[in-house]
């Protein structure tokens, strides 16, 4: 059961002609959610006479004989010590348990892992494809099919005005993708987003990396980093993420011919490594010049840094099954598009995990011991990866040097199905530790209950 209270009572012997009744409700105490009933098992002590003190939350109940706690929580309830104790044969004794109450699960999730609680945020009006959590609290939007990158501000409230429009093309996999802040974003107010654009100006249809400044909510400052990117109807990455050095990542899908993806005269099929100041490749890429970090990939829809070990990890997507978690190393190639047989020795790049199902790797997101909330010590070296077949954010534990050993998978948390509209597309840390997760309809937040 998802709230079950580990309650124990048993008779230890002792003088006064009786033993001294003992109890266990965890070392967490009790972390509820309103709603989820609570249960107890029984205990084989008799005669025992058990008191609580203060009152427990609205809707629990203690069982004067077991000393067992029962019931379902109806309101939310801040964290608070309760006295509990018991007497048998003349003797007493007591012990103190925490009890919270959080909020109930939303309708559109069924399971989130005992301990915690998630909140809808926000709601969106139209699809979204990536989200970005700036330092002050909001959180910035790519709408897919309008060109729109929105604003949520920190209050969850969504801010009318867009932060900036641009062109886009339609259908499928095409339109407003990635979007990332720079990791000094407090101090040069950098937004990054890749678009799959429409034919003009000289162009044909491509994809194109922008940055603006943030100013008062509004886009300022365009400039165009990268134009002619290749794009297609499906298979057009779109991930960004920032490297522990400061350098932009982009994924750049196969763009429907899996061949580009082994080329060097493309950039589809591929993770570009650039400077954010002018779009040019990292002066310690690879190959001096070329703006080409890692090859061999189909559609890669998520990165992410590791906080702890500045290791990068990517989710790839593959065609009909074989979906990828892998460690993104210079110069590695991941072998799609690549002929039979082919040998890339050393180069070779390192896979942690292949799904023999379609699970469809959306978000990648960690968290580490640094944040500033009490999670348990397990979800400090957790990896927390969004399916989107399955609707469920999945979390790995890890470990190793490089934290690149899974040593256990665990369901974290799982929405309900209803067509798209639940399927998650992003998960992010925020500022504070928490994390966020974005789906076709809204944007949730989940934190642990205290």
């Amino acid at each position: 059961m998802r709230a079950l209270l580990l309650a124990t009572l048993a008779a230890c012997s002792g003088g006064g002609g009786g033993g001294a009744p003992t109890f266990d409700f965890g070392a967490d105490g009790l972390l509820l959610r309103v709603g989820e009933p609570v249960h107890a098992p029984a205990t084989t002590a008799t005669g025992a006479d058990f008191a609580v003190d203060p009152a427990l939350p609205a809707g629990l109940q203690l069982d004067g004989a077991t000393g067992a706690i029962t019931g379902t929580p109806s309101a939310v309830t801040a964290g608070r010590d309760h006295v509990v104790t018991g007497r048998l044969g003349g003797l007493q004794v007591g012990t103190t348990v925490r009890i919270a109450v959080g909020p109930a699960l939303p309708a559109e999730v069924s399971f989130l892992e005992p301990g915690f609680a998630v909140e809808r945020v926000t709601t969106l009006a139209l699809p979204p494809a990536k989200m970005a959590l700036a330092p002050d609290g909001r959180v910035f939007v790519t709408e897919l099919g309008s060109g729109v990158v929105r604003l949520i501000d920190a209050t969850g409230a969504l801010v009318p005005t867009p932060f900036v429009t641009v062109p886009v093309l339609t259908g499928s996999h095409r339109g407003l993708l990635g979007v990332a802040l720079s990791p000094t974003f407090a101090t040069d107010s950098r937004v990054f987003a890749l678009a799959c654009t429409p034919a003009g100006g000289g162009h044909p249809d491509r994809s194109v990396l922008y940055r603006w400044n943030d100013v008062g909510g509004v886009a300022q400052n365009q400039v165009v980093l990268l134009d002619d990117l290749p794009v297609s109807t499906l298979n057009n990455g779109g991930a960004l993420c920032f490297d522990a050095t400061g350098r932009l990542l982009v994924s750049i899908g196969d763009t429907e011919n899996p061949t580009l993806a082994q080329s060097d005269g493309s950039f589809a099929g591929k993770i570009l490594r650039l400077e954010p100041d002018d779009g040019s490749a990292a002066a310690d890429n690879p190959t001096p010049g070329s703006r080409v970090f890692a090859k061999g990939l189909r559609n890669t829809f998520a990165l992410t840094l590791d906080p702890v070990t500045s290791g990068l990890l990517l989710a790839d997507n593959g065609p009909a099954s074989d979906d990828e978690l892998d460690l993104l190393q210079p110069g590695r190639n991941f072998e799609w598009g690549a002929l039979p047989g082919a040998d890339f020795g050393a180069l070779t790049g390192t896979q942690l995990r292949r799904w023999p199902d379609v699970v469809v790797p959306t978000g990648l997101a960690f968290r580490d011991a640094a944040d500033a909330l009490d999670w348990p010590s397990a979800h400090e070296r957790s990896l927390y990866l969004t399916f989107y077949d399955d609707e469920i954010v999945q979390r790995f534990e890890l470990s190793g040097s490089q934290r690149t050993d899974i040593d256990r998978e665990v369901e974290f948390l799982r929405f309900v199905p209803n067509g798209t509209a639940n399927k998650p597309l992003d998960i992010q840390r925020g500022p504070d530790g928490r994390l966020w997760i974005l789906t076709f309809t809204a944007i949730y937040r989940v934190d642990r209950i205290r």
